[in-house]
């Protein structure tokens, strides 16, 4: 389960770099940046844990989503380059957090 969390991560630091190499100004600037750090901050968070935590992959989830409307929500789907960046990586963002969010469910503890 760990090793796909790493996608997630690496996804994290993508649409950070992504953005900035190009030249993404205002609104799809901060939703990407601040949208990577979240990736990142949980994606290590899963990584670091003994027991990862499931309400983190949740909340993976619920960015890829996000990463899948936001285009429209807050109207940058006219910018092509940064529509289809932000859609594929909502989607691989929300399916290897499924995967994971099953994973972790589905690990025997100690305590079972």
């Amino acid at each position: 389960m760990k090793g796909i969390t790493w996608i997630n991560l690496l996804l994290g630091v993508w649409l950070i770099v992504a953005a900035i190499a190009r030249g993404a100004m205002g609104v799809v600037m901060t939703n990407d940046v601040i949208l990577g750090v979240l990736l990142i901050g949980f994606s290590w968070w899963m990584l670091a844990a003994f027991v990862p935590p499931v309400g983190a992959a949740w909340f993976e989830m619920l960015c890829g989503i996000w990463l899948i409307v936001s285009p429209f929500v807050l109207g940058y789907s006219r910018v092509q380059m940064s529509m289809g960046n932000d859609v594929v990586v909502g989607i691989i963002t929300l399916i290897v957090a499924a995967v994971a969010a099953r994973a972790i469910s589905h690990t025997p503890t100690a305590a079972a």
